[in-house]
């Protein structure tokens, strides 16, 4: 199984590349408790379709709706929150504590940038 791990990037944070960023989304993410799952075990991307879990939003056109989830807040700003500090903005009534608190430390700048910049094509 492909599993996400940490890794370093020599001269910082690049712009989000969307097609690294599917593969985080596809892939389960490696944590010292076992994995987490990927993104796209909780949420779909077709529109219509339930994920695996059933339990996340439908996430195919997340990159419109987070240009309006939080005023005065960009998409790219909202989307990043949204991984980081799941509960910060809970989109369609959520409840605290239903995504992993987890990614904030277990994935990289970088993978997070390209996280956002693959949720964006999502329209």
């Amino acid at each position: 199984m492909l599993m996400l791990t940490l890794t370093a990037c020599e001269g910082g944070v690049q712009p989000g590349d969307s097609e690294r960023g599917k593969q985080v989304f596809d892939t389960p993410v490696q944590s010292a408790r076992g994995p987490l799952p990927a993104c796209a075990k909780c949420h779909a991307v077709a529109a219509g379709q339930k994920s695996e879990t059933g339990l996340g939003t439908n996430f195919h056109d997340i990159g419109i709706r987070a240009t309006k989830e939080v005023p005065g807040q960009s998409a790219e700003e909202y989307l990043r929150t949204s991984i980081i500090d799941p509960d910060a903005h809970l989109a369609g009534g959520f409840q605290d504590g239903l995504m992993s608190r987890d990614y904030k430390k277990l994935l990289t700048e970088q993978q997070v940038e390209d996280l956002v910049a693959y949720m964006l094509t999502l329209k």
